[in-house]
């Protein structure tokens, strides 16, 4: 379900099972380096990832074949994510044993997949798939309904309600010229009714509100979330910052896929990485939909395992896809800038002022500071590889973060704060009860 904005219920088909399998690609127990390729293994996994010992500095990369027997790259992948140390989601991780890289969604129409190892002397190399199919679409009049309300997006959203009103109008003329009198009033009126009811399907502008606004966030029984694995949600007292990632995977997906994407992600995250639930807090897809990611509510300041040494007090918040070369487009853009300006006015944060911090452990063995470094930052937005050994949230993307901090700050929006203070005066024996209400604004 959508968070915060109407929902129309329609009667979806649940989303089907995800399963996951580990593949032994690699002679156990031979050491292999840079250069090194598996055997081409056939699939029908639409996520994969590499998991090894040895080297946890290693890197890969995963190589698909499609259908019509073609061969792409399909990323760099490397571990850079990790639980904190001395905590719960720790003490799992541990328990898996294996280290394994992020994943990587390769979409349904692969049939087969090859690692080569890029950096690193590791053994026992394994693939870790992962199978997570696309919902059915609703069926029946839910069906009908669901398609009729499928609408454009970007400026043909501006064509399409255009064209609707055209079509109005001539249902007007026609019922006007033709209708016999006594008729013209009423269809007249149900014409304009019509018209009223397609225009306020139509969406509105995808530009970034300011940050009292909650954007639109597809909640985790919206997409299909496994429960949480740990027990208790791990909280920090209070939200201090943000960290933007990329996952690094596929460019190539559609807007249905996404719900099976966060599946995909979160039964990796926690059965081949061992975490308790998906690693960010949210996540955003090229086409702008926001989903709740961890499990413990999305205005609270929840621990997640996006950041090693730095999850404590932050929120991760990932962009579906690989930076490296290219922009996010548009429409995840403004959802990444209308979601940090909601999210950090929630917390009361004017980002401009920067924090401190102090770095953890993590098993990822990517923190850039030993543990108990406090270590002090200019803006409360940052990018994975601030914190991080590593390419995070990507080369093209990571130098345009100056422009995301400078788009979120204009939209802060810090809430009102009420104080009510209480003076007693001994002599007359009277309690005067004064309340006041101060508002603070982020400097720009």
């Amino acid at each position: 379900m959508l968070i915060g904005t109407p929902v129309l219920a329609l009667e979806n088909t649940p989303p089907p099972p995800v399963t996951s399998e580990e593949v032994p690609v690699a002679t156990p127990g031979v050491e292999v380096g840079p250069g090194w390729e598996s055997p081409i293994t056939p699939t029908d996994a639409t996520l994969v990832g590499v998991a090894w010992e040895g080297d946890p500095a290693a890197s890969f990369k995963v190589e698909v074949q499609d259908s019509d027997g073609n061969w792409t790259t399909a990323s760099g992948l490397i571990n850079d994510l990790g639980a904190d140390a001395g905590t719960a989601e720790a003490a799992r991780v541990e328990a898996v044993g294996d280290q394994g890289t992020e994943p990587v969604w390769i979409g349904s129409d692969a049939t087969a997949v090859r690692v080569v190892v890029e950096a690193g002397e590791v053994s026992d190399i394994k693939i870790n798939a992962v199978t997570s199919e696309v919902a059915g679409a609703p069926s029946g009049a839910a069906g009908a309904l669901a398609s009729a309300l499928s609408l454009p997006s970007g400026t043909e959203r501006y064509a399409f309600g255009g064209a609707l009103l055209l079509i109005a109008g001539v249902l007007v003329a026609m019922a006007l010229g033709w209708s016999p009198r006594r008729h013209r009033v009423q269809i007249f009126v149900l014409t304009a009714i019509s018209a009223l009811l397609f225009a306020a399907c139509l969406p509105p502008a995808p530009t970034p509100l300011d940050g009292s606004v909650q954007p639109a966030i597809t909640g985790r029984s919206g997409w299909g979330a496994r429960g949480f694995a740990c027990g208790s949600v791990d909280y920090a007292p209070a939200l201090k910052f943000a960290v933007v990632h990329h996952t690094a995977g596929s460019n190539n997906y559609n807007p249905g896929d996404s719900p099976a994407i966060m599946r995909g992600i979160q039964n990796y995250h926690m059965d081949a990485l061992g975490y308790c639930d998906i690693a960010y807090n949210f996540l955003i897809d090229k086409y702008g939909q926001i989903f709740e990611g961890r499990a413990g509510g999305i205005d609270r300041a929840v621990n997640a395992a996006h950041a090693g040494g730095f999850n404590t007090a932050s929120v991760g918040v990932a962009m579906f896809g690989n930076y490296t070369d290219i922009q996010p487009p548009a429409a995840q853009w403004n959802s990444l800038v209308h979601l940090l300006r909601w999210r950090l006015s929630v917390a009361r944060i004017n980002p401009a002022l920067g924090f401190s911090t102090t770095a953890q452990g993590s098993s990822c063995n990517c923190v850039r500071w030993g543990p108990g470094t406090v270590v002090s930052f200019a803006s409360a937005i940052l990018g994975h590889r601030d914190v991080d050994t590593t390419a995070c949230p990507g080369n093209a993307f990571y130098p345009q973060l100056d422009s995301i901090r400078s788009q979120v700050q204009s939209g802060i929006v810090i809430p009102p704060t009420t104080t009510t203070t209480t003076t007693t005066t001994a002599l007359a024996a009277v309690t005067t009860t004064t309340t006041t209400t101060t508002t603070t604004t982020a400097a720009s």
